[in-house]
């Protein structure tokens, strides 16, 4: 199930109140400190016989108090010095509370990742399975990333490839990185790509890349309509969001708190966010293969 931190509340009496342990309710949420529970902050409290992600983050997570890279990154399945290095930090660099970290991604070699993107659809047909486009596109947009500015030269050949899921997924990688004037740039010209679902998702693009120097990485713009459901379930009430809809991040990768199926099998997972316009918060469902609807 999942617990939503109230007023007074500490990790120890939340335990005790379900039966659990601070020890387990460590080892199932990304919690540094147990000293620092946040009132609004969507806790997992694990039902027996289930198998859970770690709740809290991937693909991203965003910084509370008492976090530091070397608590943080066993909690992704990496080393600190791969977590500082995707995330173009010192090891011993202070965290600043409330920024956002990529999570659980290495950094990759971009000639390689590059070429990689490029053979893999080598022709226009696009004859991709489901699983390539999300093993190789969708988390190498993450990978891209990693690189920050450094990824531009290698995906601005990648926005004129003939296949159109791999223009798509340049312009997601790009919207990613949202920072310099090359990235900019390029985005600028991939508004006006042929197909439009690649060009529209290079106007949200290149939003995201001018909102991001001003207000803070955490603002994300939503790719596809979806609903914003008032609880980590899909049976609770909701409101639709159309994409293009800014939010801000909150908490991500929460298990359905009714251990609903997703998509593909296994659990649906929701990411916490709040709407800019409105400030109303909720949660996101994710689709396919655990993927979240947002650059």
């Amino acid at each position: 199930m999942i617990y939503v931190v109230q007023g007074g509340d500490t990790l120890e009496r939340v335990a005790d109140r379900f039966g659990s342990s601070v020890a387990r309710l460590l080892e199932v949420n990304v919690i540094c400190d147990p000293q620092w529970i946040l009132v609004g902050q969507p806790l997992l409290i694990p039902d027996a016989g289930i198998d859970y992600q770690r709740a809290g983050g991937y693909p991203y997570y965003v910084v509370q108090y008492g976090d530091t890279i070397t608590c943080l990154a066993p909690r992704f399945h990496q080393t600190p010095a791969a977590l500082a290095a995707s995330n173009r930090l010192p090891i011993a660099a202070p965290l600043t509370v409330g920024s956002e970290l990529l999570a659980g991604f290495s950094v990759p070699d971009p000639a390689r990742l590059a070429s990689e993107w490029q053979q893999t659809a080598s022709s226009a047909a696009c004859d991709l399975n489901s699983m390539q486009q999300h093993g190789i596109y969708y988390i190498g947009s993450f990978q891209w990333e990693t690189l920050g500015e450094a990824a531009v030269p290698y995906l601005v050949p990648l926005l004129k490839h003939a296949c159109e899921t791999v223009r798509y997924y340049a312009v997601m990688s790009l919207g990613r990185i949202a920072t310099g004037n090359a990235t900019r740039a390029a985005l600028e010209s991939a508004t006006q790509d042929q197909t439009p679902y690649v060009s529209e998702l290079a106007k949200l693009a290149l939003r995201r890349a001018k909102l991001v120097p001003e207000v803070t990485k955490r603002v994300h713009l939503l790719t596809a309509d979806q609903r914003l459901y008032s609880e980590p379930n899909g049976s609770s009430t909701s409101i639709p969001l159309p994409a293009g809809t800014e939010i801000f991040s909150m908490r991500w990768n929460i298990p359905s708190s009714t251990n609903e199926e997703g998509p593909r099998g296994g659990l649906e997972y929701y990411d916490q966010v709040q709407v800019r316009s409105t400030g109303q918060v909720g949660y996101l469902g994710r689709v396919g293969f655990n993927d979240a609807q947002m650059i």
